[in-house]
């Protein structure tokens, strides 16, 4: 994965969170109950009672959300290590958006009493602040987002997208979701035809090249420049 600044819950419940204390990972996942999911599987809808929250081990979901228009937004990709649904939990509030599976996903259900129990006894509402924080933070980027060109948001995206769920390999990043023209579109907030348009430029450019089931970004200097333009 690439380097991510932002705070990840399993990745600090991985540490122990003082000298001689164990990490407390694993008490979480021993509350959970393991699930599989196919892919294009919805697992949270919007609107829904939060009554669980998921630990992805394995796999990636798109994380969405209906315009005002009905049409689908993608407000994020989520991959393995990250926990879905503990905002609504935590707050006592209807699920915010849709998670649904882009690949097959194994993990684990971790009903919603269990973990605020857990939160409760391990005095981790500051963690979980500061969870909730990145996410908006990441929200008002996305907003941002609106104001660049097509093919600079589609170059955010790009980037973005391999700090969440990319692999370095011998080509370079390779993001191996099975992600559609319309769904990249719907992430960026653009037609399905722009999108096409300025992704046939970035494969010219050798920035990036698309197979199937996968997108592979070759110079990340090159996508970050077209970013920040």
């Amino acid at each position: 994965m690439m380097d991510d600044p932002s705070v990840r819950i399993m990745d600090v419940l991985g540490r122990p969170l003082a000298p001689g204390e164990e990490p407390l990972r694993s008490a979480l996942e021993a509350l959970g109950t393991p699930v599989q999911f196919p892919a294009e599987h919805t697992i949270f809808w919007e609107g829904q009672p939060s009554h669980s929250v998921l630990l992805i081990q394995k796999g990636s979901v798109k994380v969405t959300r209906r315009g005002a228009d009905g049409t689908e937004i993608i407000l994020a990709i989520r991959g393995e290590g990250e926990v879905m649904g503990e905002e609504g939990v935590l707050m006592g509030e209807p699920r915010a958006a849709t998670v649904t599976t882009i690949t097959d996903l194994a993990g684990l259900d971790i009903a919603a009493d269990a973990l605020l129990a857990f939160v409760r006894d391990h005095d981790l509402w500051p963690l979980m602040y500061r969870a909730a924080v990145r996410r908006r933070r990441q929200s008002d980027q996305r907003a941002l987002l609106a104001r660049l060109d097509v093919k600079s948001r589609l170059a955010r995206w790009l980037l973005d997208l391999a700090g969440e769920v990319g692999e370095q390999d011998g080509a370079g990043w390779t993001i191996a979701v099975t992600l559609s023209q319309q769904d990249l579109a719907g992430r960026i907030g653009a037609s399905r035809d722009a999108v096409a348009i300025e992704l046939r430029k970035l494969r010219d450019e050798g920035l990036v090249s698309t197979g199937r089931r996968k997108i592979v970004l070759h110079d990340l200097e090159g996508l970050r420049n077209i970013a920040h333009r």
